[in-house]
Formats: C-alpha cells, structure tokens, sequence
C-alpha cells in the first residue's frame, strides 16, 4: 500500500462514518471554524507546522505544543466523535515514510484548554457513537483495534483483544503440525499437502511473533507460528 492511497483512504472513511465539519469537505486543513465546544459559538482554530514534526495547534485563546516525532505535519479534520455529546474533535494528520509510520492525533477543546485525546494508525471507522475502529496491515491481514472515547477523562481507551480475527484461505504446500496450545509441543493435527486450511484468528504478542488460529481440512483447530505458516502455504494475499 501506498502512502497516497492510505491518505485517501482515511478521508473517505472519515467522510462516511464520523461526521466531518472541517472546511474544504474532506481535506485536512490548516485553518477553519468551528463550535469545538458545544457554547453554540465557532471557534478560530489553525495549525501551525514547524520542523522535524513541531507545530502549533491554537484553539480560541488556547495554544497547544505538538510534536509527530519526525512525521509530516499535513492538516487537521473537525470530527464527532460522539454525537451524544456537545463536543467535536479535531482530527490532526502526520505522515510517515511508510504507511505503517503514518500517525493521526486527536484534540478536544474544553472551552479553556486543548487536550490530547490519543493518538491512532487510521480512523477506519467512526461512526459518531464513541467508538473508533482502527485497521492495521499485518502482512496479508488487517488487524482490527478498538478505541473507545471516555469523555469524563478526555481519552481515547484502547480495548485489547486476546485474539485478532483474521479469515483468509490457503493452500498448503508444505505438510506443518498445528499446535494444541500457543506454548507447549503438543499437536493436534498435521496439515496434508495439498490440502486447504483456515487461517480464523491472531494472537498478537506486544513482544514476539504471532500466531495463528487455524482450521485443518479436517475441521481440527490449532496454532502455527506466522513464519512456518507464510513459508508453508500457497495463496496467502501478501503485501507490502
């Protein structure tokens, strides 16, 4: 994936699922106006880019100091993302050389201070209801992240996930044991060459490789490393 496309991607998904008041439709901008805090009254923001990823975010009378640690400071969105509430956000994009790089940070206004709310790969989807879902290319799958919005702490709360789903078909070429548990030896079931699997679900270690939950042609479950499982099948959708 392309850094462009992901760009392009992220506005249109934004245009669809939260609401989006920032002026120029879809465009992240560097100026606009806009009731941030619900006072029935629009508020002056405007971004200000500095070097090696500084930049000035002034809301009204308020200022706010940010730093994308490197990455291209392009513009800010006007999001909602909770339509129960008075608020709406402000939605800042930085770029990275790569798409994994690519980093959008949050902001509410309170009517007297700018406050971080967090920081996420994409806004995939957000619908306006306070929950933001964030995809993530994994190789050959898009690991899916939820984000609530806890208004009373002005955070977005990350909600982990034992497992990922995943839900993709391959072909096996190289016969591979699936475990019966993430550690341990045991096997359950020994993959037939030729023969089809499942690839359901992703466990995702904060430190380590992942592994995944497969379904043998035989309809038996079990685990195999994200190495033995690229190396050993066929028709995976790999990208970069």
């Amino acid at each position: 994936m392309k850094t462009s496309l992901l760009a392009v991607l992220s506005s249109a998904v934004l245009l669809a699922g939260a609401p989006v008041s920032a002026q120029g439709g879809d465009a992240f901008v560097t100026a606009a106006q806009a009731d941030l805090d619900g006072d029935g009254k629009p508020d002056a923001v405007a971004l200000t880019v500095g070097a090696d990823g500084k930049f000035t975010l002034k809301v009204g009378g308020a200022t706010l100091k940010g730093d994308a640690s490197g990455n291209e400071v392009t513009g800010f969105q006007v999001v909602d993302l909770d339509t129960g509430d008075k608020w709406k956000e402000l939605l800042v994009q930085t770029l990275g050389e790569l798409d994994d790089g690519h980093r959008y940070l949050l902001y509410g206004y309170d009517g007297k201070a700018v406050k971080p709310l967090g920081d996420v790969h994409a806004l995939t989807e957000a619908k306006g209801n306070g929950i933001v879902l964030v995809d993530r290319w994994m190789g050959f799958w898009q690991k899916r992240d939820k984000y609530t919005l806890d208004r009373k702490a002005w955070k977005l709360v990350y909600v982990p996930q034992e497992l990922y789903a995943v839900g993709v078909e391959a072909t096996v070429k190289k016969s591979f044991p699936l475990a019966q548990g993430r550690t341990g030896s045991g096997v359950v079931a020994t993959t037939a060459q030729g023969s089809k699997v499942q690839v359901l679900a992703a466990s995702v270690p904060a430190k380590g490789e992942v592994q995944y939950l497969v379904k043998s042609s035989t309809g038996l479950l079990g685990w195999v490393r994200e190495q033995v499982l690229v190396d050993s099948t066929d028709g995976l959708p790999l990208a970069g």
